[in-house]
């Protein structure tokens, strides 16, 4: 079932998020189960990551195999998520 995950970074920053970004993923070939991706500056500071994976389990192994790694290479603080099955969407 597909999934809406939000990353939120109280500690982040556009230029911590974009160079995460960089090293994690390229453009003309999204990471496997990628619906949808949203980077933006958080309501309360920060920074904001939202999300849309086909699968939890999708999300889990590209945040195992490439951000995680990234973030820990770059030195960056931690960040929460939420995450929640999606019912309903449209794409136009």
């Amino acid at each position: 079932m597909a999934v809406l995950v939000h990353n939120q970074g109280a500690d982040w920053n556009q230029e911590l998020y974009q160079a995460t970004f960089d090293r994690t993923t390229d453009r003309t070939n999204p990471p496997a189960g990628l619906i949808a991706h949203f980077g933006a500056p958080g309501e309360a500071g920060g920074w904001q990551v939202i999300d849309v994976w086909e699968s939890e389990d999708a999300w889990r192994r590209f945040m195992e195999e490439a951000v995680y790694p990234a973030a820990q290479e770059l030195g960056a603080p931690p960040f929460d998520t939420k995450m929640v099955e999606i019912y309903n969407s449209l794409i136009p």
